[in-house]
């Protein structure tokens, strides 16, 4: 667990997840787009103080009231999104004087905001919870993520600067901060900062898939390769890493090892499309051309832009 506002508490996944709704370059969105979807199923964990409501607090009076963190929306994600924005709001409009809680206010606020796609909205919120406490580093770190959402990058990196000089112990300030270098074209610098998160997080998979996108762009297949390895050895049973490794393995025409992967992903996932195309590119090579066209059509006709997909890796 980590620290959101001076002793909110929120796990290291909840605030990445927030990131994603704010940065596309971290990868899949979390939020549905629907505000009235449920927040439960909609939106990643919402940021949770984790210092007891203060009796002397004028809005911490009852269970039910806008500062309960126990029932309170806002503080539980429990109800549709808009519902979560406005316990929000009204607890921000309460009078409390608990600076956790509305630093976790805003950036809850934020969350939903970006879920709906208002960025500016969920920049506004991080201004003012930045104001709260401008010693507080997960406040530059999502205002961070809503700057790169906006692709105003160079404030988006100045953010991290100051985020990871407050606290250079956190490996997710260093990957965003090398999503936005990647998003600049900067693939080096992007691979630097990528190396500090697998240090500070080596048993994360987010990192080495990170970096091995960076690698992939640089065509520095070998170690595109190795940190897929590494993915395949921190999650054995999930295809994700044998697919990515084994698009690596075509990029360098290694199809041996190629069709290994994608079988072994096959295995786990016997309907993943990128798989499938896998397959059949494998065997359109090595044999016809028109060898693995049934695979290729079955992944279609299960993901019909999946042909685009694989050809944005550098798949000819």
């Amino acid at each position: 667990m980590h620290v959101f506002g001076r002793k909110a508490v929120v796990s290291r996944a909840a605030i990445v997840a927030a990131t994603l709704a704010l940065s596309a370059g971290l990868g899949s969105a979390v939020f549905a787009e629907d505000p009235q979807a449920p927040a439960d199923q909609a939106r990643p964990q919402v940021l949770v103080p984790a210092k007891p409501a203060d009796s002397a607090d004028p809005a911490a009076a009852s269970p039910g009231s806008a500062a309960s963190v126990e029932d309170n929306p806002c503080f539980t994600g429990k109800g549709s999104i808009k519902e979560v924005l406005d316990s929000c709001a009204a607890f921000l409009a309460s009078g409390s004087k608990d600076t956790d809680k509305l630093i976790a206010a805003h950036g809850n606020r934020a969350i939903g905001l970006a879920a709906t796609g208002d960025f500016d909205a969920a920049l506004a919120e991080m201004n003012e919870a930045v104001a709260l406490d401008p010693k507080q580093p997960n406040s530059y770190f999502m205002r961070a993520a809503a700057y790169e959402a906006k692709k105003d990058y160079d404030k988006s990196i100045a953010d991290l600067d100051e985020a990871i000089r407050l606290d250079a112990s956190r490996g997710d300030f260093y990957m965003l901060r090398g999503v936005v270098f990647g998003q600049k074209g900067d693939f080096d610098r992007a691979i630097t900062e990528l190396d500090q998160k697998v240090k500070l997080d080596p048993n994360s998979t987010q990192g080495y898939s990170k970096r091995a996108e960076f690698f992939r762009q640089k065509k520095d297949f070998d170690r595109a390769a190795a940190d897929y390895s590494e993915v395949i050895k921190l999650e054995p049973d999930k295809p994700k890493g044998y697919i990515d490794r084994g698009w690596i393995y075509v990029l360098k025409n290694d199809l041996d090892r190629a069709m290994d992967d994608f079988t072994a992903a096959l295995k786990i996932h016997e309907n993943d499309a990128s798989a499938l195309v896998g397959v059949g590119v494998v065997k359109s090579r090595k044999g016809k051309p028109t060898d693995g066209s049934r695979e290729i059509q079955q992944a279609i006709t299960l993901e019909p832009d999946i042909i685009n997909q694989i050809k944005k890796l550098g798949v000819e």
